[in-house]
Parts: structure tokens; C-alpha cells; sequence
């Protein structure tokens, strides 16, 4: 498979380095998804050499509840905060960054196993449960990044999914953009 990509030499120059950028994370999304990679839109904060991957639709606050983790747990770093991959090896789910991060410049060549994946939502408080590995697939499918037209890529995507799904514990965190709710998903997930 090959594609063509062309930019009109009167784009301005901020469009047409945009759209050579999103070509090469479709272009990556697509070759790598036989890997057992996915592309995903999320947030991803670090603490003790463990990932955490924030989930949710656009202005969910992602990018928030990543930042409330910075701000209120000790030695937390950001590892991507848009695009990052996750990868399945040997068993085990890891999470990477990628060139891909959004408003955020958090371009980070690095990768970490993941210790959770937390779905947020905007709520009036605070509360976190557990997800069952079906609502964890469908929590995690809409974030990622697909072709579901190419057989070969959605079964590829299904099956990392699946993969994911079984080696990593799911969640569902309802909160406010406040320090309460980092604290809430941390001592959740974290290890025991």
C-alpha cells in the first residue's frame, strides 16, 4: 500500500508542515498496527518508572488531570500528552512517547510499562471504579487511532485491544479538575 500526499506550493508554511505531520502518524498508526501497536489519543503521566494513561474525549481534561498529577504527587513526569503508542511485548503493555504531543512540546523518546488506564469524564465529584475488561475495550477503542475500512487493521486493532485489555487494569474516574482527583486515581491504581 503507498499513498500520495501533496501540499499546494502556496500553503502557508505552518499548514503544510501540520499536514506532513499528521500524514506520517497515519502513516505510522497504519504500518505499525501488525505490531501489536496502537496510536492512541490520550495523556500519559509517569510516576516510579510506571505509566498512566489517561483517557476521555476531547476536553475531557486530559491534559488537566495530567498536570494535577505533576502538581500533587512527588516526582511525576509527562511522557505525551496527545499521541502516545502502546505496544504489547511478550505479554506485557507498554507505553511510548511519540513526535506526536499536541499544544503540549512533550517529545519524549522513551517508553514505560503501563500500570493503568483511566477513563475520565467531567462529574460534580470525585469517584473512581473498576472496569470490567469489556468496558475497558470499549472505553479504550474510540482512542484509537484506525483505518476500520482495512480488514487487516481493524483485525490487527482488535486483537491488540484485546491484548491490552487482559494485562492491564481498567478505570473509571468521574471528577473535578482538582488536586482530590489526582490524588483519588493514584492511590487507585497505583501498585499494591
Amino acid at each position: 500500500n503507498h499513498g500520495i500526499l501533496t501540499i499546494d506550493e502556496n500553503t502557508p508554511g505552518r499548514e503544510a508542515d501540520s499536514s506532513i505531520g499528521n500524514a506520517m502518524m497515519l502513516l505510522f498508526a497504519y504500518n505499525t498496527a501488525v505490531s501489536q501497536t496502537l496510536m492512541i489519543h490520550a495523556s500519559v503521566s509517569v510516576k516510579d518508572g510506571l505509566g498512566y494513561v489517561f483517557l476521555g474525549k476531547s476536553g475531557t481534561g486530559k491534559s488537566t488531570h495530567s498536570r494535577l498529577w505533576k502538581e500533587n504527587i512527588p516526582d511525576v513526569w509527562l511522557l505525551n500528552d496527545d499521541n502516545p503508542v502502546l505496544r504489547v511485548i511478550d505479554g506485557k503493555t507498554y507505553v511510548y512517547g511519540s513526535p506526536w504531543s499536541g499544544k503540549t512540546p512533550c517529545y519524549k523518546n522513551e517508553y514505560v510499562p503501563v500500570q493503568a488506564i483511566v477513563d475520565l469524564e467531567q462529574a460534580p465529584e470525585n469517584r473512581i471504579s473498576r472496569l470490567s475488561p469489556i468496558q475497558g475495550y470499549a472505553a479504550l477503542m474510540p482512542s484509537c487511532s484506525s483505518m476500520k475500512w482495512d480488514r487487516a487493521w481493524a483485525d490487527a486493532e482488535h486483537s491488540t485491544l484485546e491484548r491490552v485489555i487482559m494485562g492491564v487494569g481498567c478505570w473509571h474516574l468521574r471528577c473535578l479538575p482538582d488536586a482530590d482527583a489526582a490524588k483519588l486515581s493514584y492511590e487507585t491504581c497505583r501498585p499494591r
